[in-house]
């Protein structure tokens, strides 16, 4: 039964249709089948066109973050090589300054007083000075001395036995010794004998002092009796003009034992300006800074803390002070020279033979004239 109505309903037209897609079921299939292409369709294309998107978003989020880094990487670069080049200025600026300190040290240390001046540069220096202008003066004391004794170059007296009874009441007065005051001549002097000491020329005494006169005296002494001046009739006569000759001559010779005299007598004079100290004081002091005396410990304690430049500055003061001692050797030598070759002139000539015959007989022609 069932056979027979499946067979009847194949064979009708209805079930025709149905078998071959041509049914309502096939259109319904083939409208869901539409539906879901168009819905996948529409997925596939939404899918695109928002992976498109978030693609393009990605890439450039990456394009932005890769600027970024570039940028923080070219920053950090700039910073780093900044940093670089500061820090090798600082490190120049370092290694100058460094240098001027060590240049500042230097020149401190170089220049000094206590390590590379020697020793006391502005007291050796003004000490130097100090000594050169006190001899520098002792000239004029020297020429005025030598005028102030009555046997000076050139001057006559007027009465040559005054002139020696002067010399001997000088004696009694101020240079009186034990023996003559036993003798009841004089009062003993403070001074005995000082006219007669020729210590006393080389020993500091202050100026117009007892010492100071007794030097004065003994000048007068070694440089013997004075001359006497000529009665005027007498000038102009032959007599008169062999005397006068003679004078000139002698005093020409004694100026230069008179000249030396006279100095080493100045130059052991005190003087107020200089400390109440004669100059050979002021160079003995000087002197001994390097060879003995108070100064010369600090001197040697001073040279262990120079450096070489001290050293060399102290050795170069000290060649100045050698080489002004050589000059003034060397002016004590000349006068020395000077002195005996007045000595050998007054030897080979008649200089000593004494001038007192030559003025009795200008006297005694002038007496003869004066009685025709």
């Amino acid at each position: 039964m069932v056979l027979a109505m499946l067979i009847s309903g194949l064979c009708s037209g209805t079930a025709y249709g149905a078998l071959y897609g041509f049914g309502p079921a096939e259109a319904w299939v083939q409208v869901q089948l539409e539906t879901e292409t168009a819905s996948v369709t529409g997925s596939i294309t939404s899918f695109g066109t928002s992976f498109g998107t978030q693609l393009q978003t990605k890439f450039e989020t990456i394009i932005s973050a890769v600027a970024v880094a570039t940028k923080q990487e070219s920053l950090s670069g700039s910073v780093v090589s900044d940093g670089i080049r500061q820090s090798s200025e600082q490190f120049v600026n370092a290694v100058r300054a460094q240098q001027q300190s060590t240049q500042v040290a230097k020149a401190y240390i170089d220049y000094n007083g206590a390590t590379g001046q020697g020793y006391d540069p502005c007291g050796t220096a003004a000490k130097n000075r100090t000594l050169d202008q006190f001899f520098d003066g002792l000239s004029g004391q020297a020429y005025t001395r030598m005028g102030a004794v009555d046997v000076a170059p050139g001057h006559l007296v007027t009465s040559v036995d005054q002139a020696m009874q002067a010399r001997l009441d000088l004696h009694r007065q101020k240079f009186c010794t034990a023996s003559e005051a036993a003798a009841g001549l004089c009062t003993v002097s403070q001074e005995p004998g000082g006219d007669t000491n020729a210590s006393l020329l080389f020993e500091s005494a202050a100026p117009s002092s007892l010492q100071d006169q007794a030097r004065a005296a003994y000048t007068q002494h070694i440089l013997g009796e004075p001359d006497g001046q000529l009665p005027k009739a007498a000038g102009g006569t032959a007599a008169g003009q062999t005397y006068l000759a003679a004078t000139n001559h002698k005093a020409a010779l004694l100026s230069i034992p008179a000249y030396s005299l006279a100095m080493i007598q100045a130059e052991n004079t005190q003087s107020p300006d200089y400390g109440n100290k004669s100059a050979m004081d002021v160079l003995t002091i000087r002197v001994n800074q390097y060879f003995g005396g108070a100064e010369a410990e600090a001197w040697a304690g001073a040279l262990a803390r120079q450096t070489e430049r001290g050293l060399l500055v102290e050795a170069n003061k000290m060649e100045g002070l050698q080489a002004w001692l050589h000059h003034k050797e060397y002016q004590q030598n000349q006068r020395l020279e000077a002195n005996l070759a007045a000595l050998l002139l007054v030897k080979a000539s008649d200089a000593s033979s004494g001038m007192d015959s030559k003025y009795q007989q200008v006297l005694s022609d002038a007496l003869k004239a004066k009685v025709q």
